[in-house]
């Protein structure tokens, strides 16, 4: 598996992955990340099975914003070698991040990474409030 740095041009590709489906909004927040926020997508046999959209731009600091996995390579590591890759990015920072309530597997996902519930927002998206997550580095 290969992590790097996503392209333009791959838009069409990661609009197609689960989550990036999941609201309308996410499709737009995909574009604008591809040209400003920091986009990585994880490679397996030079094809695109994963990626994270991450910066620092919640209160300075890191915070993972979407992360998707195509279905075919779903169980596979991607979504855990994705944040594991923004860790390193992140080194000796706290890094940040949320889910829905209903996320169960990404709930999962964030506990064996290490990370701890630190709060929840309500009607950010109606009768499904987002929990949020932390993780010093």
């Amino acid at each position: 598996m290969h992590v790097r740095q996503a392209r333009q041009e791959e838009f069409p590709l990661l609009e197609k992955m689960p989550h990036a489906l999941h609201y309308n909004h996410h499709l737009s927040f995909i574009r604008h990340a591809l040209g400003t926020k920091e986009c990585l997508v994880a490679e397996i046999d030079d094809k695109v099975a994963g990626f994270v959209v991450w910066d620092r731009g919640f209160y300075a600091r890191p915070f993972l914003w979407m992360l998707g996995v195509d279905p075919a390579h779903q169980h596979a590591g991607i979504a855990s070698t994705l944040i594991e890759h923004v860790e390193k990015l992140n080194a000796g920072h706290n890094l940040y991040t949320s889910t829905n309530a209903s996320n169960a597997p990404m709930q999962g996902l964030l506990a064996k990474r290490g990370f701890t519930q630190v709060g929840k927002l309500e009607n950010l998206d109606p009768g499904d409030p987002e929990i949020f997550f932390f993780k010093p580095l």
